[in-house]
This record gives C-alpha cells, sequence and structure tokens, in this order.
C-alpha cells in the first residue's frame, strides 16, 4: 500500500538544533563546514576546465577553419553554419540549465527546510550524526549546484550542436509541390518541419524525465520521500506538488510527442509497406488518438493533484498510462496485424502496396524511366558491325584493376609518385569521339625511407606531377595500353596538352605542405637530374605573420613551422589537400559520390565531383540500409563539384534546380551554388551521369518495375544483378559506362549502364542506361528483353568460357608454366538489337605485378572465340568457324603454338627485367639522396 503522510510535530520532549549554531553534542561529531579547498575548487573547477578547452583546442581551430574558408572565399558558410550551431547549442544550454537549476533548487530548498525544523532528540547521536550530514550536503549542494546543472546541461546542449542541418531545413524548407496520401499534408512537412518537432518533443521529454528523477532523488535523501517499511511511502504534500507539476509537463509533452506520431507513421514497417499500411491507417492511428486524449486527461488531474496532493493516486495513474499505451499502441495493433491483416494481406494492403510504389519511384526519380522493349535478336553480322565501328573502337578492354597495376610499374617513374585509381572519361579527339581511360600521377603517401626528412615531407616534395591516359580499347606493344599521354613531362600525341601538370590537391594527397618557401619544390625528374620549380598559385593559407606560424605550428602538431629559417612573407600552407575530405569541409551538407573523377581541359587539370542532396523522410519511400547512407529513403545529384588540382578552387555547379532540398541550400548559402551555364563549355562536355546514384537507382528499381501491387506482393518479376568472375571470385557486376549508339539512333553516346538477372536464374532479362551527352543528360532509358526466349547472362557466358575444353586448356597451360592468367572485367555490348559480350585476358609472369593484355573473348549467341585481339576476335566470330561439337558452344580461332606461347612469356620476362632496370637508374639520380 502506497500512501501520502503529512508529518505531524513529535510529541517527544527534543533538542531543537538551528541552522547554523549547533549544539555542542553534535560538534563532537565533527564541523558542520567543509574545507575552504573544497568550495574553491568546487566554484573553479568547471570553469578553468572550459577556459583551458578552449584556449588550447577550441580557438585554434576556430581560426584555422576560419582562415582556410576564407581563402577559399567560403566565409559565409564558415559564419553561418558556425551562428547556427552556436546559437543552437546556448539556448539549448540556456534552457536546460534554468530548468534543471530551478527544479533542483527548489528540491534542496524545500528538503534543506524540511531537515532544519526536524528534531534531533536529545542523546540520539544516530540523528544528530545524520543531521550533521544533512547540514554538511548543504554547504556542497549550495557551491556546487549550479556548476551540477551547468555539467549536465552542457551535455545536453552538445546534442543540439550537431543538428544544424535539422534547423536549416525546418527553417529554409518551402513545400515540395506533392501531397501526401493519408493526410493530405505537403511532403515539405515530413522533410524540412518534422524532424524539427519532434527534436523539441524529444528533448522537452529527456529534460522533464531527469528532472523527476534528480528531484525525487533529493525528496528522497532529505527524507521528504522514502519507504517507512509497511509498504507504503511517506512523503509531504509540497513534494507531490512539485512531481506533479513535473508529470504535467510530461504528460503535455506525451501527447505532443503522440499527436506527431501520426504523422511518423508514414514511416512504419509494419506489415509488406513501407509507411502506413491497413494496420497502421486503422488500428496504430486509433491507438494514437487515445493516447492523445488519455495524455490530456492527465494534465486535468494533475492539476486537481497539485492541489491536494495524493501520492497513492498520482502512482496509480503513471501505472495505468503505461499500461494503456502497452496494450494500445504495442500489444493490439501487432495482434491485429498477426491475425486480422496477414490472412488477407494481399486484399487489405493493396491501397497501400500502390502507395508504396508510387511514392519509393518519385523519391528515387524511377517514374522517369523510359521503358522500351528490346528484341536481343541473335543477328549480329559482319554488315551490322560495319556500321557500328565507332561503337566496336571503343569497347573497354582494359579493367581497371590490372590497369593501376601496369600504370604503376611503367609510369610510376619515381618511388615517390603513386596511382591510386583508374578512371573512366571521354574526350573529342581530331579523330572523333574515344572512351579513355587515365589516372593522376600523385605524391606518394611515404616518401622512400632515406628522403623522409621534415624538409622534404614538408617544403621540397608537395606536388604529384601529370597523369596518364589510354584508349580503352587499343594495346601495342606485345599487351601495353596505347596511351594518348604518358611520361613525365607529359606527352601526347594526339593533340592533348597538359600546360599546368603540377598536382597540388588529389584523391590522396598526405598530410600537409608549405609552398612557396626558400626551399625549392621538387618538379619532376628529367635523365639523373631533377627540375624544381616554386608555387605560384593562390592555393593555400598565407603565412605571413608570426602569429599564424605560431597557430599552425600547434594545429599541426609540428614546431619546425615556428623554428625553420625556409619561410617567407610569400609562403603558404595547404591543408586539406584531398579532394573529398576539402569538399565536405566547405560542404558538410552534401553527401559526396564515391570517387572524384580527373578531367583534363584546355591544358588544366581539375577534379569533378558528384555530390548529392539526400534526406531519409520521404514519406512511403524505401528506405535504403548499406554503406551509402543508412535509412536513406531520397536522393538527387543536384550538384556537380569542380576543384582545381593546382590551387584548389571549389566551385559548386547547380545539376538540378527544382530539388527543394538544394533550394534550403541556396538560400542559407546564398551566392554558393553557381547556375550550370557558369561552367566552361569543355568541361561541361566531361560530366557524367554518377556511378553511386544510378548503382541506388538500379537497386531499387530491381524491384519497384513492378508496378501492379499483386505482381509486387507476390515478387513475380523479381531482378538482380549479374554475377562477375574477376581472379575466380565471383561478385555482383557494377554498372559500367559504355561509349556507343542507342537502338535506333546513329549518335555516339556516352552511357552508363547495367543488365539485369532474375533472381535466382543467370538469363539476361533487360538493361537500364543513363544518359550523360547533353541535351540528354540524365534521361534514364530501360530496355526489356523477351521473355519467351532465352538471352544469355554474364555468368552464363562466363561458364560457357569455361566449358570450352580448347579454351580451358590453354588457360590451364599458361597458369601452370609460371604465368598467371587474370580474366578481365566482362562487358555487355548493345550493337542495335542483339549483343555483344567481351571478356579481356592479361597474363601476369609469377613473381612480378606486370599484366599484359594478351587476348580478347568475344561471344554472341552460341559461338565463343579468342584471339590475341578484338579485331581479330571478330573477324574468327563472323568469318570461317570450326564445326562445333554436339551439344557445346562453337568456339573458334583457339590454337596457339606452344612456341608462341613461350615466346611470349619470355618477352614478358624481359619487359619486366627493363622496367626494373630502369627504375633503379632513375632512382639513383640526386632526388633520391634527400
Amino acid at each position: 500500500m502506497i500512501d501520502s503522510i503529512v508529518q505531524e510535530p513529535n510529541t517527544v520532549p527534543t533538542v531543537v538544533i538551528p541552522p547554523v549554531d549547533l549544539p555542542s553534542p553534535t560538534k563532537e561529531v565533527g564541523a558542520t563546514e567543509p574545507p575552504a579547498w573544497l568550495g574553491k575548487m568546487l566554484k573553479w573547477l568547471f570553469p578553468v576546465a572550459a577556459l583551458l578547452f578552449i584556449a588550447l583546442i577550441a580557438i585554434p581551430g576556430f581560426l584555422q577553419k576560419w582562415l582556410w574558408m576564407r581563402q577559399l572565399n567560403y566565409a559565409g558558410i564558415f559564419w553561418t553554419l558556425f551562428s547556427v550551431k552556436v546559437g543552437l547549442t546556448c539556448t539549448a544550454f540556456a534552457f536546460a540549465f534554468l530548468f534543471l537549476w530551478l527544479n533542483v533548487r527548489q528540491a534542496s530548498k524545500s528538503g534543506l527546510g524540511w531537515a532544519d525544523s526536524k528534531a534531533a532528540p536529545a542523546g540520539d547521536l544516530e540523528a544528530q550524526i545524520r543531521l550533521k550530514a544533512i547540514l554538511l550536503v548543504r554547504h556542497i549542494v549550495a557551491r556546487s549546484t549550479a556548476l551540477l546543472v551547468a555539467v549536465v546541461a552542457a551535455i545536453f546542449a552538445t546534442g543540439f550542436y550537431t543538428q544544424w542541418d535539422t534547423w536549416l531545413r525546418f527553417h529554409y524548407g518551402g513545400v515540395y509541390g506533392l501531397a501526401d496520401p493519408v493526410f493530405g499534408v505537403d511532403l515539405g512537412f515530413y522533410m524540412f518541419r518534422l524532424p524539427w518537432y519532434e527534436l523539441l518533443q524529444s528533448s522537452l521529454v529527456i529534460l522533464t524525465v531527469l528532472a523527476i528523477l534528480v528531484v525525487a532523488s533529493q525528496y528522497a535523501y532529505f527524507g521528504l520521500l522514502h519507504f517507512t517499511g509497511r509498504r507504503t511511502i511517506e512523503t509531504v504534500n509540497h513534494a507531490v506538488q512539485h512531481l506533479s507539476i513535473l508529470l504535467f509537463i510530461l504528460a503535455i509533452a506525451f501527447g505532443w510527442g503522440y499527436f506527431l506520431d501520426r504523422f511518423e507513421l508514414l514511416y512504419s514497417t509494419t506489415g509488406v509497406v513501407y509507411g502506413v499500411g491497413y494496420t497502421a491507417g486503422h488500428v496504430t492511428l486509433l491507438s494514437l488518438w487515445v493516447m492523445i486524449g488519455v495524455s490530456s486527461a492527465a494534465c486535468i488531474l494533475l492539476v486537481f493533484n497539485t492541489l491536494r496532493p495524493r501520492l497513492k493516486a498520482m502512482a496509480i495513474g503513471m501505472a495505468a498510462y503505461a499500461a494503456l499505451y502497452i496494450v494500445g499502441v504495442v500489444l493490439i495493433p501487432a495482434l491485429f496485424q498477426k491475425f486480422v491483416v496477414q490472412p488477407n494481406e494481399l486484399s487489405l494492403e493493396t491501397p497501400y502496396l500502390k502507395n508504396y510504389i508510387e511514392f519509393t519511384r518519385k523519391a528515387y526519380k524511377l517514374d522517369g524511366i523510359q521503358e522500351t522493349a528490346y528484341p536481343a535478336l541473335a543477328d549480329l553480322t559482319p554488315a551490322v558491325l560495319a556500321r557500328n565501328q565507332d561503337t566496336i573502337q571503343n569497347i573497354r578492354l582494359w579493367d581497371k584493376r590490372p590497369l593501376l597495376q601496369t600504370y604503376q610499374q611503367t609510369q610510376a617513374i619515381r618511388l615517390y609518385y603513386a596511382f591510386n585509381n583508374v578512371h573512366v572519361d571521354r574526350y573529342h579527339l581530331a579523330d572523333g569521339y574515344h572512351q579513355v581511360m587515365l589516372s593522376t600521377r600523385e605524391l606518394s603517401p611515404e616518401l622512400p625511407a632515406q628522403a623522409q626528412t621534415w624538409v622534404n615531407q614538408n617544403l621540397e616534395f608537395t606536388h604529384g606531377f601529370g597523369l596518364v591516359m589510354n584508349f580503352v580499347s587499343k594495346s601495342i606493344g606485345g599487351g601495353f595500353p596505347e596511351y594518348l599521354i604518358q611520361n613525365v613531362p607529359p606527352q601526347s600525341s594526339f593533340g592533348l596538352n597538359v600546360a599546368q601538370p603540377a598536382i597540388y590537391y588529389g584523391e590522396a594527397m598526405p598530410g600537409s605542405r608549405i609552398v612557396s618557401t626558400g626551399v625549392k619544390e621538387f618538379d619532376y625528374p628529367r635523365g639523373n637530374q631533377n627540375v624544381y620549380t616554386s608555387y605560384s598559385g593562390k592555393g593555400g593559407i598565407p603565412l605571413d605573420s608570426p602569429g599564424k606560424r605560431l597557430l599552425f605550428a600547434w594545429t599541426q602538431a609540428d614546431i619546425n613551422i615556428l623554428l625553420t629559417g625556409s619561410l617567407t612573407a610569400e609562403s603558404r600552407i595547404q591543408i586539406w589537400r584531398n579532394v573529398q575530405a576539402r569538399v565536405s569541409q566547405v560542404a558538410p551538407f552534401l553527401k559526396l559520390d564515391a570517387e572524384p573523377y580527373p578531367v583534363l581541359s584546355e591544358g588544366k587539370m581539375f577534379w569533378i565531383q558528384d555530390a548529392y542532396t539526400t534526406s531519409k523522410r520521404f514519406p512511403y519511400s524505401n528506405p535504403r540500409n548499406d554503406d551509402f547512407g543508412t535509412g536513406l529513403n531520397y536522393i538527387r545529384n543536384s550538384v556537380k563539384v569542380v576543384v582545381d588540382m593546382y590551387d584548389g578552387t571549389i566551385s559548386f555547379y547547380i545539376m538540378d534546380p527544382q530539388d527543394p532540398v538544394l533550394s534550403v541550400y541556396r538560400q542559407a548559402f546564398p551566392g554558393v551554388f553557381k547556375d550550370l551555364n557558369q561552367l566552361s563549355p569543355d568541361l561541361k562536355t566531361h560530366l557524367r551521369y554518377p556511378q553511386d546514384l544510378f548503382a541506388i537507382q538500379a537497386t531499387q528499381y530491381q524491384t519497384f518495375h513492378m508496378t501492379d501491387p499483386q505482381v509486387f506482393y507476390n515478387r513475380e518479376d523479381l531482378w538482380v544483378p549479374p554475377q562477375e568472375k574477376y581472379d575466380g571470385k565471383m561478385s555482383p557486376m557494377e554498372p559500367y559506362y559504355i561509349l556507343m549508339k542507342l537502338p535506333g539512333s546513329d549518335q555516339l553516346e556516352y552511357l552508363l549502364m547495367s543488365p539485369f538477372t532474375p533472381q535466382n536464374r543467370d538469363n539476361m532479362i533487360s538493361w537500364l542506361a543513363a544518359r550523360s551527352d547533353f541535351p540528354d543528360y540524365g534521361k534514364m532509358l530501360f530496355y526489356q528483353l523477351p521473355k519467351d526466349k532465352l538471352t544469355y547472362g554474364p555468368n552464363q557466358v562466363q561458364a560457357m568460357i569455361d566449358q570450352s575444353t580448347t579454351i580451358s586448356e590453354q588457360l590451364t597451360l599458361w597458369d601452370q608454366k609460371g604465368s598467371g592468367v587474370i580474366r578481365g572485367k566482362l562487358v555487355v555490348i548493345p550493337i542495335e538489337n542483339s549483343f555483344l559480350y567481351v571478356v579481356p585476358l592479361y597474363l601476369r609472369a609469377e613473381g612480378t605485378n606486370f599484366p599484359q593484355l594478351k587476348r580478347v573473348i568475344v561471344a554472341t549467341g552460341d559461338k565463343v572465340v579468342m584471339q590475341p585481339t578484338l579485331e581479330e576476335a571478330l573477324s574468327a566470330l563472323f568469318g570461317s568457324q570450326q564445326s562445333p561439337q554436339a551439344g557445346a558452344p562453337q568456339v573458334t580461332g583457339l590454337a596457339q603454338p606452344n612456341t608462341q606461347i613461350d615466346q611470349e612469356r619470355t618477352q614478358l620476362a624481359a619487359a619486366q627485367k627493363a622496367i626494373e632496370s630502369l627504375k633503379l637508374l632513375l632512382n639513383s639520380g640526386p632526388a633520391g639522396k634527400h
């Protein structure tokens, strides 16, 4: 039994102990005053710690970021984000501090007053000790209450520091232009306003619950609230009144939360629908309205309880409230879903499945995909190939994985250079439109051990140099790529000019560097000599004062910045030299594609980084759960970011001016985003549909191409990406760029495409493509293959290759004679109304990391051929053919004398030795001695 007992005066003779002058019996226990040093320490501990943190960490980091953003002309972003973060944090701190401090102070005042009014019976040592402890706590509490509350409020406020994006979207977010199908509310409310309301509501609940726990603990400590040992709680009226007021606030917060939870049903995961399903729309919604009414009634009862305090009634009400929530909001909907909806799921959920499909397609822009039938005929002929020679000449034979190794072996030149990735792009050359592969020659993350001095690592070796570029389909010299740009300094026989080859900002540029110093910077090797330079760009923060040198010596943890005598008034320190880190520091509100790609334009080198606006709050849209973004269910490639490799300047160009999320940031940061027509025409020709976005859309389209609710529910036509083999391992095929003519068109276009296969089947069922050339940039095309006939998928073609005895024998022979065979990426090429499959083969000598392109496998229909070049393979495929074995795919052009194999192996080993000798010669120059 729980009851509230108002204390009556004690009739036993007692000695009343005043709050300040204690009688002598108490003095025998010990002094009431805590040590003076304890009070001073508590008083100054938090302020001193805060000042040290600000002085040593916050201010230097703040100044460094401000100087860096100012140098890039983005100080406006810096100050806007800073003011929002500080404003939110300070507001949250002030509210939390006042709320908690007033409650704690009231409880302390009531508790200490109650303790002072209590008597300590004469000779009762235990009572005197207890009173003594209370009085000691009074002094500690008096000195430390504000400090402790400030610490708790500061911890609470840090949660708001990270909610700057929620505030920006709430403050600047507008309408979306589409209403949800349940409440008829514009989607802008869900994407921009609802998250902020929910943040405020949850914060109020947290603060109130915290205050209740602290206040109840205080009252229990001071004896105003304690168990009597007879299953009752002894309390006093003002303690119950105080707790009733806090519970009143909590009931209001809960009621507000239930009101907002109605809108949260559009993200419900109950049943087969993400969003409002039958149970959520008919049962859960009603339960939430009931809880709103119960919360309102609880507020009224708690008002009466402050006037006539009853702890027992309050406790019963709290238990009933919790039980009603568990039964009404948790149990009843779950039981209704299991026993009513699931047995009749398709019929009951059909209207909601339509909403689910429609809104997911809108969120990922799948509703704009143009769908077309593709006959997939087996009618490739020499005449068809002749009409599509420009497509044939751009079939990618170089896989970026072995090609990266070839780059490193043949084009790194020196140990302090490295190629980090291989990219794909296209260029208009004098003889036509060509797809190319390219990589930047960047500074290695680590210099050779003997060169790792402070001067080398910070002042002399500051940048990479140039790039290497090759055709995707051409090889020379027994299996080497045919380069458009190669060597150091960059050389080209195809009219490509690299006027500024120095790379100060790259994909993996290590650490910070100081440029324009008294030490000349290594530029590039020339024979046994080196060419040096001095940076003349505007990248980096000027170190033109002792204060800046001191600042960066602290932030970079490098005292040598202060001690070196090599700095001049023109010296600059370059930080955040990694492209993605650089863009993220300037625009943390944008999500970046996994890889930027390099572009050579008008003699200068740039990085193009695709950037996305995203949301997790699009109603009814199926969320993703992967490394790209857990819970993300809306995405737009609204921004292209261009970064200059030499001076590090960053420019943001608008790709989707209709995106409501981008509109938030355009208002918050005026002048940051430029119209696309301000981008140079040549750079604009290198824009491409981003791979991450395409992969996300393709993944969703594999399911959400089914627009009929019944077909969708039964998953009758579910697709998956085909499997591909590389290095003996199977993995899902990634989307790939291709330069080809679309069916029915005579225009060569740059596309990003991906084939699909049915789930648990290997035959190809369809393919999806996105266009990258203007004026059709961004348009997506879907081609449906006939379902009444077999079209080989990539994995089936790989199986045909493996089952060919002639091909398998030759690959096995290579593997057994001191060489390794690398099977490259299989590429599916639509040519008019048919498919051509191409697989490159690379040979790598044992103990080396130097693959060469040695064979090309081509397949179409039931025919498979392998030849040294693509031209020879196509000629064999459509020329004279051997009689196939019964039941086996036709295989032609495979007989190769063992002497030829041995000759190629010998040439490969000799080439490897020559390259190693060249590297030793180049690295023995003066630069290697630093």
